[in-house]
């Protein structure tokens, strides 16, 4: 580059300086967008002779900082490739990522029946439940990311209800019903004996099958009305008289009359 006249406006010339104004004044006729501070320099050496090199790239340096001029960076020199293998892939936040509604075409996965058949349950089972589990699914209309554990867990609960004495179904109650063990284990916890829970046994049928009503399990319906039962007192018919345990809260040991003539409330009163 080889250049007799620079021009520059007496503004850059008090703003910058005498030296920095021609420097810049130079440098507008280089393209300095693919040239770094050191190749801008010394493309200005030939023009600016009467400059020192060092002058010349400290004025560079100086125009760079103030963005009047703008060299080639590290990074444009790198091909778009490169530059982007370093970029961080930053987790999505959306929350819907990987969950799905439930298709009419789903099936369980071959993991799910691997694990469902260490439990016991037969494949034939299974396959008939496929349509019960994606009508009740399909109707709820949600999204999920987890349809086989879903499916796993209601076949395990469905598996325990076909091996139940009434596989799952309501009963109603009827004669020959009776506790289980464990109704008078829980019952015993709540210092009932066994003896004094089946004294309720037979008014609890009576009550139940009068009443129709079917439950899928009648033993923790016995263990609340015993545990009733026992709270309130027993109560035992003689002479068409009605005898407390105990006196309920509220009522009086002796009849009114009696009550009446009993002044033994005022033998420590003086007057």
């Amino acid at each position: 580059m080889s250049k007799e006249h620079f021009t520059f406006s007496t503004q850059e010339a008090e703003t910058l300086g005498i030296e920095c104004a021609v420097v810049l004044s130079a440098a507008k006729e280089v393209d300095t967008q693919h040239m770094s501070a050191q190749e801008i320099a010394q493309a200005l050496q030939s023009s600016l002779v009467f400059l020192e090199p060092e002058t010349i790239l400290s004025n560079i340096k100086r125009l760079i900082n103030l963005k009047l001029l703008t060299p080639a960076t590290h990074a444009q020199n790198q091909p778009d490739q490169q530059a982007q293998v370093y970029k961080l892939k930053l987790p999505s936040t959306n929350v819907s990522a990987g969950r799905r509604k439930l298709e009419n075409s789903w099936l369980p996965s071959t993991q799910a029946y691997e694990v469902l058949n260490m439990g016991g349950v037969t494949k034939s089972f299974i396959d008939n439940k496929i349509n019960e589990f994606k009508m009740y699914w399909l109707e709820k209309n949600q999204l999920r990311d987890n349809w086989n554990v879903l499916f796993v867990d209601f076949m395990r609960r469905e598996w325990v209800k076909e091996n139940s004495g009434n596989k799952g179904l309501p009963v109603c109650m009827h004669d020959d019903w009776g506790p289980s063990s464990d109704v008078f284990d829980i019952l015993e916890l709540a210092h009932v004996s066994k003896a004094d829970a089946l004294k309720h046994l037979k008014e609890f049928i009576l009550y139940w099958k009068e009443n129709g009503t079917a439950l899928r399990s009648w033993n923790s319906k016995f263990v609340d009305f015993v545990k009733r039962k026992e709270l309130i007192g027993s109560y035992e018919e003689k002479n068409d008289k009605k005898t407390n345990r105990h006196n309920e809260p509220g009522e009086f040991s002796q009849e009114f009359k009696e009550r009446t003539k009993d002044g033994a409330w005022a033998e420590n009163l003086k007057f």
